[in-house]
């Protein structure tokens, strides 16, 4: 029987993030290096070159062949190593999100109009990370592919989900949320 989510019981799920099943990936922001940071090696690349053209003019007139090439390979590479950027970036904050459990993108998904209902697992496909539930007395299917913080269904137990508009999560049981499941 579906019920209202109280105040209180919105602060707990925020409060722990990690007793919360949900999908985040609609509230992170990926590639986040600007087009900005992207050009600061090949800017750094470029002065560096002229500099050294300014400070060593008796070498650019012995090895100007020398002195083009490695100033092109240079721009070559300083300009490659944009990827490599990206991929540090985008790397480096989804391990934050998961050190902190998502805490933030639960944050801004998490509606303040929740519905709060029971289920009684009946049967789960963990391969397919999918399942079968009994949810207001109807039979129902259920999914959990792209969720994070993980947590193991079992079949014959009840977990606690909570709806919202766009939004809906599975909520771990734990003394800290045995409210849920009332």
């Amino acid at each position: 029987m579906r019920r209202k989510v109280t105040a209180e019981e919105r602060t707990i799920l925020l409060e722990n993030p990690e007793l919360v099943m949900f999908e985040p990936y609609s509230a992170m922001k990926v590639h986040r290096a600007s087009l900005g940071k992207s050009l600061i090696m090949p800017a750094l690349t470029g002065i560096v070159f002229f500099l050294w053209g300014f400070l060593c003019p008796d070498f650019i007139n012995e090895h100007p062949t020398v002195f083009a090439a490695v100033g092109c390979i240079a721009l070559v590479l300083a300009s490659g190593f944009l990827p490599v950027l990206y991929f540090v970036l985008d790397d480096r904050n989804f391990k934050k999100a998961k050190e902190q459990h998502y805490s933030q993108q639960l944050k801004m998904l998490l509606p303040l109009d929740l519905e709060c209902d029971v289920a009684l697992i009946r049967y789960v496909v963990y391969e397919k990370a999918e399942g079968g539930w009994i949810l207001d007395g109807k039979e129902e299917h259920f999914g959990y592919c792209g969720c994070v913080n993980f947590f193991r269904f079992e079949p014959q137990t009840e977990v606690a989900v909570i709806f919202g508009e766009k939004f809906y999560a599975y909520i771990k049981r734990d003394p800290k949320t045995e409210s849920f499941y009332c």
